[in-house]
Order: C-alpha cells, then sequence, then structure tokens
C-alpha cells in the first residue's frame, strides 16, 4: 500500500513537470523556427536591400509588425552576421524605438526614402553570404559573438551569388531553407528581397522592386512560374481624347509570344476586334496595349487601322487565348478552346447568360460604372492564380505600367452578415452570390465603386439563427472605409434589408448577438504575443465614443466616459484599463482597471458619476474627471499594469481622446504621444445651453480627434451626430497648414501641410493659381510621407529643412496682384494642371489670399473666402491654420512655425471692441448687412496694423456684430491675440482710436468715430466705487452686530442682579450647596 502511494506520487509529479515543460519546450520551438507563420512575435524582418548597383548607398532592412499600426521595439534587437566565420559584425538594440503609424521600420543609408530611423553610412550591409536576424529577450549581444538561436524572431541568410554558401548560418538561422540570392539581373536598376504571402499562406521570399515604407509588390507562386499571362487592368475611353488601354501581367522580365487579344460584342457573342500579343514584360511582370499617345509609353500599340474608342460601351468581353491571330476572324462566335483569361463588363445593361457561360461560367459580370466615377479603370486586385473571373476587379485610379490601385487589409474592419433562412446548408454553397449581393448594396448606398474583391476571408456557418456570413471589409483609405461601414451599418438598419436581395431570407440586425465572437481585443493578432498590445484593425475595436468631463454649474455629477464596441454586442473588457491624464505633469491622476467587466449587448459601456441616468457601470465621485486641458487614454495589454502618477506613455494605447473646455489651454506633452500631429479637442459649452459631450461621429479611426463633434450627451445610446454619414468624405486627406509668403524674389518661404502621420502624399500635387485670369501658372508633384507630427514642409534651398525642396515657381511676381491661391489636387484624377482654369474638380484642399481690401467677387471666389492680408507687401507673414473645417475663415496671420505647431490667436487674450461710428445713412448697412461688415473688417484690421505692426488679419477679429439707428453704428465684439504684447499694442490702439475723431471709408460711405457714444463713463472708477461701497456696507453690519450683542449681554447682567433667583425652591446636593453659599 505505501509502495502503490510513492508511485502514485511519483507518477503525479512526473506528469507535473511534464505539463510544465512542454509548454516552454514548445514556446522555444516557436521562436527557434522563424519558418512558422504563427511566430510568438509580431515583428518581422519584411525587406532588405544589401546590394545596390555602382556603390552602395541606397542599403536598408525593413521590419514590419503584423499589427499595421505603432509598435514599441524595446527588448528587440537586429544583428548583422558575416558568412566568413558566422560572427556577428552589427548589433543595433532597438530600445527606445517605435514603428511607424503603419507598422514600418527602416534602417539604412541616407539617401533611402522615406528617411530610416536609423542611420548606417554607405556600404554597412554585406552583400552575402552573410545573415540578418531579428532576436527578443536576450541582452547580452555583442560583435564578434557566434551566431545564435536563442531569443531568435526572424532571420533571413541572403547572397548576390549562385555560388556563394553559408552553411552554418542556415543551420543555426533558417534550417531547411537555402540562402536567397538577391539576383541583380532581375532589374537594370535595384531590386530587393521582400516577405510575401506564398501557397498555405506561408511566409516567402521575393526579388521585387525595392519599396521601403511600404507595401511589398508581391506576386504569387503559381504566376512566378507561370508561362502565361492575364487581364491585369482595362481602361476605357470616357471622353475624347483619353488614354484607353489594355494592360496584362505576367513573369517578370519574361518574353511574351504565341498569345491573342480578343474583343467580343456582348449582345452578339461575336468577334469584333483581335490583335496578336508579343514582347517583353517589364521587372514588376506588366505590358502595356494601348493607343499611341506621348504621356504614356506602350509596349505594344494598338493596330493603326483600328476604331477609336475601341473598347465599346455598354455589355462586352475581353479575352487572352493562346494561338496566333490566323485562328480568328471578325464576326468569329466566341469559343472557349485554348481560354487564359476573360473580363465581362457592362455598364448597366443586360449580359447574355450564355456569354457568361462560355467565359466565366458561374460568375456575374463586372458593372463598370465609369460614367458615374469619371476617370477610372477595371484593376484586377487578387493575384494571379484567379482567371476568368470579373470578381476580382475593382474601379480604380489608371495605373498604366504600375502596380494596380487596389483596397488593402491595412483599411479593413471585419464585418458580419446574419440571414434567417430555412435550409441553412444550400446557403452556405451560395456564398459568392451574398458577397456579390452586399457589394451591389454597398455600392448604391455610397457610391464607393464597391465590388467583390473589396471583400476577404469569408466564411459562411450555420448556427441555430440561421446562415452567419463573415468577411474582412477593406478599403484603399481610412475615409473610405469610413464610408463603406458606414452604409454597411445604414444597410442592416434600412427597410430593404428586411428582405436581402431577392433570396427567400431576411438579415438579422444584432449579427453577433448568438454567434460566437472572438473575444480579442481591438486591433490584438490571433498570434499570441508577448510584447503586441495592439489589436488588428481588421477585428471590431473597443474605442472611446463619448467624454463628458464638463457640467454646467458645480456639481460636476454628470460626468462621464463611454466605450463602445464596434461588433455591437457582449464584449469581455479583460486586460482593458481606462486611464486619465492630466494636463498639467502628464501623470495619470486616476486609473481604472475594466478585467471583470463587459460591454451590454449593444456594445457600450459606462464610468461615470452617480447622476448620470442611465447609472454606470462603474461609478466615479462627483468631479473626478477633470475639465482639461487633460487626457483619457484607453489601454490594453496582457503583461503590463498601468498605475495614478505614471507618466504618459503610449505602450498598449488602443484610444486616446485630449480635450479641453477652455480654448486658450494647451496640452501638447499628451497631444504629441496620446494623438500626434493633431489638435487638443475643445468642448464648447456654447453648444447647447444644457449639456454637451465629445461624441465619436465621423470615423471609427482609434486616436483620430477629427473623429468627435460636440453634441448632446447621450450616455448608453447612439450619439447624435450631424450628417455623420457625409462627414467622413468631407475630411480631405491633406491640408494647407501654413503658407510663409516673403518679400523676395522667391515668393514662398515655405508651403507647410497636414496629414495622417505616416501617409503617403503620392498622386497629389500643389497647385499655383492667379487671380488675374483664374489658371494655374505652376504647379508641383508632391512625394514623401507625413512625419510623425502629420506635418510636412515643402521649402526652397536655404529655407527650412524641407521634407521636399521647393523649385522656382514661375510667374512668381503676380502673387502680389489681386488674389491668389495654393490649391491640393488628387493628381492621379487631375488632368495637367499648366494654364488650366480654377476647378473643385478632384480638388482636396486651398487656401485664397489677398494683399487688396477691394477685390470683389473674382475667378477664384469657388476656392472659398479670400484672406486679407493687412500687412505691408514688402513684409514676410504667414498664414497659418487655426480653426476647424467649418468656420468661415480658417487661417490667421502668425509667425512663422515650419514643422512645428501653428501660433494661433486665443479668446484667452482678447481685447473687446465696443466703438460707436457716424454714418449718413444706416440704409445701406441693413441692406447689406453680410457685405458692409466683412469691408468694415478689413478697414479695421488695416488700422491695427497701420498703428502697432503687429501682425494681424480678419480672423482676430471675432464675434464681430452691429446695430444701426439714425445715424449711430454701434459695433461690438472681440479682438484676438496671439501674446500679452501683441494685446497691449492692440489695446494701445482701441484706446488711441476711440478717444479722438477718425475718418473711415468702407465701400465708399464716409464714417468717423463718435468719441462721447464710444468712451466708457469711467468703468473702473465706477466698479472700485461699487465695490468700495460694499465693504463699507459688511464692515458696518459687522460693527453693528457687536454692538448689539454688548447691549443685550449688558441688560442680562443687569437684570440678574436686580432680580435674585429665589434659591429655597431649588434642591441642590451637598456639593452644589456649598458652591452656591460660597
Amino acid at each position: 500500500m505505501g509502495a502503490s502511494s510513492m508511485g502514485a506520487g511519483q507518477l503525479t509529479g512526473v506528469m507535473l513537470m511534464v505539463c510544465i515543460w512542454l509548454p516552454m519546450v514548445a514556446a522555444q520551438n516557436l521562436i527557434k523556427n522563424p519558418r512558422d507563420q504563427k511566430t510568438e512575435h509580431a515583428l518581422l524582418i519584411n525587406e532588405i536591400n544589401a546590394d545596390n548597383p555602382g556603390e552602395d548607398t541606397s542599403e536598408f532592412v525593413e521590419l514590419y509588425h503584423t499589427s499595421g499600426r505603432a509598435a514599441p521595439l524595446d527588448g528587440y534587437y537586429l544583428i548583422f552576421y558575416n558568412g566568413n566565420g558566422n560572427l556577428a559584425y552589427r548589433i543595433l538594440n532597438l530600445k527606445g524605438y517605435t514603428t511607424d503609424s503603419q507598422g514600418f521600420f527602416l534602417i539604412g543609408s541616407s539617401t533611402v526614402q522615406p528617411r530610416p530611423a536609423v542611420i548606417f553610412p554607405k556600404n554597412t550591409i554585406q552583400n552575402g553570404p552573410d545573415a540578418i536576424a531579428l532576436y527578443y529577450g536576450k541582452e547580452n549581444f555583442q560583435e564578434g559573438m557566434h551566431v545564435t538561436s536563442d531569443g531568435l524572431v526572424d532571420a533571413l541568410v541572403h547572397k548576390s551569388k549562385k555560388t556563394d554558401r553559408a552553411d552554418v548560418l542556415l543551420s543555426v538561422l533558417t534550417p531547411d531553407r537555402g540562402a536567397f540570392l538577391e539576383d541583380p539581373s532581375f532589374r537594370i536598376l535595384d531590386e530587393s528581397i521582400e516577405r510575401c504571402r506564398g501557397t498555405d499562406s506561408q511566409w516567402v521570399f521575393q526579388v521585387a522592386m525595392p519599396s521601403p515604407g511600404r507595401d511589398n509588390h508581391c506576386i504569387s507562386s503559381s504566376q512566378l512560374n507561370a508561362s502565361a499571362a492575364l487581364i491585369n487592368e482595362v481602361h476605357p475611353m470616357s471622353s475624347p481624347g483619353e488614354f484607353e488601354f489594355i494592360e496584362l501581367q505576367g513573369p517578370p522580365s519574361t518574353m511574351l509570344r504565341d498569345l491573342v487579344l480578343v474583343l467580343i460584342e456582348g449582345l452578339t457573342k461575336e468577334v469584333y476586334f483581335f490583335m496578336d500579343v508579343y514582347g517583353k514584360t517589364s521587372p514588376d511582370g506588366l505590358l502595356l496595349i494601348g493607343s499611341v499617345q506621348d504621356k504614356t509609353p506602350v509596349d505594344l500599340p494598338f493596330p493603326k487601322n483600328s476604331s477609336s474608342p475601341l473598347l465599346k460601351t455598354g455589355s462586352n468581353a475581353i479575352a487572352l487565348y493562346v494561338g496566333n491571330s490566323s485562328s480568328f476572324a471578325l464576326g468569329q462566335a466566341v469559343s472557349t478552346s485554348n481560354l487564359l483569361d476573360a473580363l465581362v463588363y457592362t455598364n448597366n445593361e443586360r449580359v447574355d447568360p450564355e456569354l457568361l457561360e462560355i467565359l466565366t461560367p458561374g460568375k456575374f459580370a463586372y458593372e463598370n460604372k465609369w460614367y458615374q466615377l469619371g476617370d477610372v479603370s477595371m484593376s484586377r486586385c487578387s493575384c494571379c492564380s484567379v482567371t476568368q473571373d470579373p470578381s476580382v476587379y475593382v474601379l480604380s485610379s489608371p495605373t498604366p505600367s504600375e502596380f494596380n490601385d487596389c483596397p488593402s487589409t491595412r483599411y479593413s474592419q471585419s464585418i458580419s452578415l446574419c440571414l434567417h433562412t430555412a435550409d441553412c446548408q444550400q446557403w452556405v454553397l451560395r456564398s459568392y452570390e451574398i458577397q456579390m449581393a452586399l457589394a451591389q448594396a454597398l455600392d448604391k448606398l455610397c457610391n464607393c465603386g464597391t465590388s467583390v474583391a473589396y471583400f476577404k476571408d469569408s466564411s459562411a456557418t450555420c448556427q441555430a439563427m440561421g446562415l452567419v456570413f463573415s468577411m474582412l471589409l477593406t478599403a484603399k483609405s481610412t475615409q473610405q472605409l469610413s464610408s463603406l461601414a458606414q452604409a454597411f451599418r445604414s444597410l442592416l438598419q434600412s427597410p430593404e434589408a428586411a428582405n436581402f436581395s431577392s433570396w427567400n431570407a431576411t438579415v438579422e440586425k444584432a449579427c453577433f448577438k448568438d454567434a460566437h465572437v472572438t473575444e480579442s481585443p481591438p486591433g490584438a493578432s490571433s498570434e499570441k504575443s508577448a510584447v503586441m498590445h495592439e489589436p488588428p484593425s481588421q477585428l471590431p475595436k473597443l474605442l472611446i465614443n463619448e467624454v463628458n468631463p464638463d457640467n454646467p454649474g458645480g456639481r460636476e455629477d454628470t460626468e462621464y466616459v463611454e466605450l463602445f464596441y464596434t461588433g455591437q454586442t457582449h464584449f469581455n473588457l479583460k486586460d482593458y484599463w481606462l486611464v486619465l491624464y492630466n494636463g498639467k505633469n502628464n501623470q495619470a491622476y486616476k486609473v481604472v482597471n475594466l478585467t471583470g467587466y463587459h460591454t451590454n449587448e449593444q456594445g457600450y459601456f459606462l464610468v461615470g458619476s452617480e447622476g448620470v441616468t442611465p447609472k454606470p457601470v462603474i461609478i466615479l465621485p462627483p468631479n473626478t474627471i477633470q475639465n482639461g486641458a487633460d487626457a483619457i487614454a484607453l489601454y490594453y495589454s496582457t503583461t503590463l499594469s498601468y498605475r495614478g502618477s505614471m507618466v504618459v506613455t503610449e505602450e498598449g494605447l488602443v484610444d486616446a481622446v485630449v480635450y479641453t473646455s477652455r480654448a486658450s489651454d494647451r496640452a501638447d506633452k499628451l497631444l504629441r504621444i496620446l494623438a500626434p500631429g493633431q489638435n487638443i479637442l475643445y468642448e464648447d459649452d456654447s453648444h447647447s445651453s444644457q449639456d454637451e459631450s465629445l461624441s465619436r461621429c465621423n470615423d471609427l479611426t482609434p486616436r483620430l480627434h477629427s473623429s468627435f463633434q460636440v453634441t448632446i450627451i447621450t450616455p448608453f445610446r447612439e450619439n447624435n451626430c450631424t450628417n455623420s454619414s457625409v462627414l467622413p468624405s468631407s475630411i480631405p486627406p491633406i491640408l494647407i497648414n501654413e503658407l510663409s509668403l516673403t518679400n523676395s524674389t522667391i515668393p514662398y518661404q515655405f508651403i507647410e501641410l497636414k496629414g495622417k502621420p505616416g501617409a503617403s502624399l503620392g498622386g497629389y500635387s500643389l497647385v499655383f493659381f492667379s487671380g488675374i485670369d483664374g489658371k494655374a501658372y505652376s504647379s508641383i508633384p508632391l512625394k514623401g510621407t507625413f512625419r510623425n507630427t502629420g506635418l510636412f514642409v515643402i521649402a526652397p534651398e536655404g529655407g527650412p529643412t524641407p521634407d521636399l525642396l521647393l523649385p522656382s515657381v514661375k510667374d512668381a511676381l503676380s502673387i502680389r496682384q489681386g488674389s491668389s491661391a495654393v490649391a491640393v489636387y488628387n493628381r492621379y484624377q487631375a488632368r495637367s494642371p499648366q494654364g488650366m482654369v480654377a476647378t473643385l474638380a478632384n480638388l482636396v484642399d486651398a487656401l485664397v489670399y489677398t494683399w487688396e481690401s477691394n477685390t470683389g467677387r473674382g475667378q477664384l471666389d469657388l476656392f472659398g473666402p479670400s484672406h486679407f492680408l493687412p500687412c505691408p507687401k514688402d513684409r514676410s507673414v504667414s498664414l497659418s491654420r487655426c480653426c476647424n473645417m467649418s468656420a468661415t475663415l480658417v487661417y490667421a496671420v502668425s509667425d512663422p512655425t515650419p514643422g512645428l505647431e501653428n501660433i494661433c490667436p486665443l479668446r484667452s487674450l482678447a481685447e473687446d471692441l465696443n466703438i460707436c461710428l457716424m454714418t449718413p445713412n444706416c440704409s445701406t448697412w441693413t441692406l447689406n448687412p453680410e457685405q458692409m461688415l466683412d469691408s468694415l473688417e478689413k478697414v479695421l484690421m488695416t488700422s491695427i496694423e497701420e498703428n502697432c505692426s503687429c501682425g494681424v488679419s480678419q480672423f482676430y477679429l471675432q464675434e464681430l456684430n452691429f446695430t444701426c439707428i439714425g445715424s449711430i453704428l454701434k459695433l461690438s465684439g472681440q479682438v484676438w491675440a496671439r501674446s500679452l504684447k501683441q494685446q497691449h499694442k492692440i489695446s494701445s490702439w482701441r484706446k488711441e482710436f476711440t478717444s479722438s475723431p477718425h475718418p473711415l471709408s468702407v465701400d465708399g460711405s464716409m464714417l468717423r468715430t463718435n468719441v462721447e457714444c464710444a468712451t466708457p463713463k469711467e468703468p473702473t472708477s465706477e466698479a472700485s466705487s461699487v465695490t468700495s461701497l460694499e465693504g463699507w456696507e459688511i464692515a458696518l453690519f459687522v460693527l453693528g452686530a457687536l454692538l448689539l450683542i454688548l447691549v443685550l449681554a449688558g441688560l442680562a447682567f443687569y437684570y440678574i442682579k436686580r432680580y435674585p433667583q429665589n434659591y429655597t425652591n431649588i434642591e441642590m446636593n451637598d456639593r452644589r450647596q456649598i458652591a452656591a453659599d460660597f
């Protein structure tokens, strides 16, 4: 019995050790096998360019965080190994660094664009056979050490010659995988080794055109080994003179032959055009066939005798066959013999089912809506193994001989559609039909050119409630994703959603109510990581939805913070933290651990005071949430604990808002860490006579202040937004943030743009307009990316450090005559701007300015109001954006701040403007109040500037209003200032202006100041006397009260002495009797 017990105990101990030991071994295997897709860490080596043509001056290593967002790199090391000796020749500690907002991190030469975060001298990265390895955790790395796999996260062994060997490096870092060849013959210019998805979603490497800081140019493994080509892009002619082309995709740098391009008329199903295809594909695998023109060279022109336009409108098809043109004839019936690929498209016309069955069996025709969206192409956006399927195409900007403009999973969101149906299993097989119907429904709502190619990773499952159809909704930008998500919500809430399409099924709005929902944090990878705190954007997200920090009165008992889970269902808040920061010391003053709580079934969760209705889940004492300038941040981490008094951090950050209830307050450090490149949110208490809040309305993007509006409070309810369905598209991706004008032959000292940190400016142009004829006289194409602050500076040589050099602007002296404008256009869609008339088509943002106060209406008025500059023309001046998009005038004259936050006039430094003017006739003012007030503002600004030379503009005049009775015009309002010094100068001007008569000419009407009306009747002394009077009243009252108390006390004493009490009737004990006798 004892032996048996001992054996059982030993067996239990062994089993316990095995249970502990096996996970440790598994974890080591995950780290030591970087070839496995499910690596422990989410940071990967994404691209390497070790060998450049000639001298190695453009080397780089690109890391990528699979969250696609900014992520700290603390704990990571990048080590470079020499294959000759297998020793480390360079070690880089990544502590303190962070990936950019897209998840990229660059190390390399100074000539690489965008500029790397870590700069190497030229010829630092050896060509091979060598290796680059990424480690995590271990800290005793040193140069000259032997290659090791301890702590290994990822590695690549590379070479530049086929005969090179690196057996030791391969056996330690990447066993069972050969060294990768950076083949210099792949491209005439430069090439790099890039990470791509291979078969079965495993990571592989390919040689491609270098793409530092951007998505890699990947081609599927099936296409890399293919000998044929596919239809990649089709651009029909939407207006006379446009470039018409068909682009094919095949193996890179490969000669194509024995192919025939055939065009088919949809109604007759007959061939109306055919041509032989031959030629060498580009290094990117593209072959351009099109009409001959000067702008874009083609690889193979259309025949000279072909009609124009060649691609017909209506219902038609394009097909690619193996063979030669002798096998085809005009009027020949369409055939499936030797068919490689086909695209059937229509312009809202019915397509012959037989044509679809021949060319694209089981698929619908592609609806080409170029007539609605303008100059667009049908572009393939699913790679090369998919043929004869119109659903892989999207409408996009034309990209001849370039990679297609496709939706990206970087801008994505998971959506689910729940269908109640009698036979669920049959519907599982009809997923293509569901996607097609959903794409058509979304496109009808948002007119975004949506197609099935916008959906990725679709899945259909049968549950008790019916069919749950889930997919990843992708987009080309944050703005488009927001529009698509809003369209999807509108679809589910619309009456017609009850009978989705024409099928015998109904849509259930609360899709996740009974379906299984993964309780991963928003943006959390499905692959567990010890260092990754943020979740992938394709999953539903937990966001800060509404903040009410400031209540009317002094009770502050209806404060709250509302969170919202975009999946709109119960969501577990385990490992989430809500942290409240003080803007004065940038430290946490309140930390709320949300573990143990859930959102309600609509996805809402409330933290707030007891006075809030409905009652919050977590109750805070009154006056807990500070009014600002402060911040509220939402964090997610399985390893970190957040504590009170901690310094603001970005580690584990999911969402944040930095806010104030006073316009003059600042919180620069909180903004820099929690919401870089953005302005502070202002809870304007003038929005409502009751209570108001900051509500998420415009976007579901975390840490984006432009997503919020000031609204009435709506705790536990949908936010009360204004036109939220159209707001995302109204927020330009690029804003003109500051324009600095000089008095030299170079008119612009610098131009500063503002946008999303890390976003690309490719595809946009900066265009300069003259108000004399309203035409563009110069333009420059934009390139590069926004800084981490969201700013981008364009300046000439010798000026501020630029992100892009500003060339000499042609006809620049004309900017001093009349009005001028600087505008940003979408270059992919806009035509050549040289000499074009000012237009709103494809306009992104514009700024109009003038030195003349009476320019009247002009050619540039369509861009918006003109900003009048009262400063002398020979003086340098900056126009800085100082307000939101809804204001009439958004720019103010200020000191230049290239690459820094703008210096704007403040309400807290306002000078009251109360003046009286004598006018011969009030009728002119009452008939044209807006025009006259605008003219008066310009006259006043000129007067202030002539008096103080302090740099002011119309933006400084706020809340201006007037009343005109008889011959007296009374003007009220404020003049804001940027500094105390400027406020003092403006105050001196006002006193001098109102103390003596000043003649003014406003649109031909003569005015003069009325001194008696304008001069206050000793307001200061009057107030002082009132204050003094109140003080004497209080003093007299206190003195009288004291005298009254003394009189009453004296009377009481006299009465007691005069009439003593009769003690014979009072019973006392012995001690009290003795005391009384005494």
